[in-house]
């Protein structure tokens, strides 16, 4: 009977453990680029896939070399271009993840260089 017990402790403690693990995760969270309160075409074609959250942080990717930096929650966050896929990623911190995250991203191009005012939107 004590052995039984053991099993079964230790089988829950397992069982716990993994439940307390597993929103350690990253998870791929698809979006969308707001601008004015609705979905924006122009801004979200960038937009190379899904982003990742993990915990507080966020990681973006966007096609291009147009996006020098973002602003997120009174912060500013340098993108890491990489040219052998095109894109470059955003990694910053989000109090809450979950809801839309507004951000100001700077786009520099041929035809403008200015902050544009975006929410990431949750699908």
């Amino acid at each position: 009977m004590v052995k039984a017990k053991k099993t079964v402790s230790l089988l829950m403690m397992v069982v716990l453990t993994l439940m307390l693990a597993v929103p350690a995760f990253a998870a791929s969270k698809s979006y969308q680029f707001y601008y004015g309160g609705s979905y924006d075409t122009h801004s979200s074609r960038f937009i190379s896939g899904p982003a990742e959250v993990n915990g507080n942080a966020v990681t973006i990717k966007l096609k291009g070399d147009y996006f020098p930096y973002l602003n997120a929650e009174s912060s500013t966050y340098y993108g890491s271009y990489d040219a052998s896929t095109d894109l470059t990623t955003f990694t910053f911190t989000a109090t809450n993840p979950n809801s839309d995250i507004s951000i100001q991203l700077y786009v520099s191009t041929v035809f403008h260089s200015q902050l544009y005012d975006l929410d990431i939107h949750w699908n």
